[in-house]
């Protein structure tokens, strides 16, 4: 796989929010949605990292794009929502 795919940016970026470099993870969660807008994927994980940086707003205006472009009832709007509602975020 193209290590420069938008999945693939998702995946290192997911790696890095676990590893606790939010900052780095930002950075391959953005370069992946400016590759491919409609990656949920990216905006679900994105966002529960704002959630886990308490920025709130943030985490919200993803959810807003993530319903905007189809991800209505999918697992990245769902878990986006409910790491809003709840505090915790996911590890999947």
């Amino acid at each position: 796989m193209d290590p420069s795919d938008d999945i693939m940016l998702t995946y290192w970026g997911f790696t890095h929010r676990k590893l606790g470099n939010p900052e780095k993870a930002n950075t391959y969660y953005q370069k992946a949605i400016a590759q491919n807008p409609d990656n949920i994927l990216a905006r679900s994980y994105m966002g529960q990292g704002l959630v886990d940086a308490g920025d709130l707003p943030g985490a919200r205006e993803q959810l807003r794009e993530i319903r905007v472009r189809g991800g209505r009832s999918t697992w990245a709007e769902v878990s986006l929502r409910m790491a809003i509602g709840n505090g915790r975020t996911f590890s999947y």
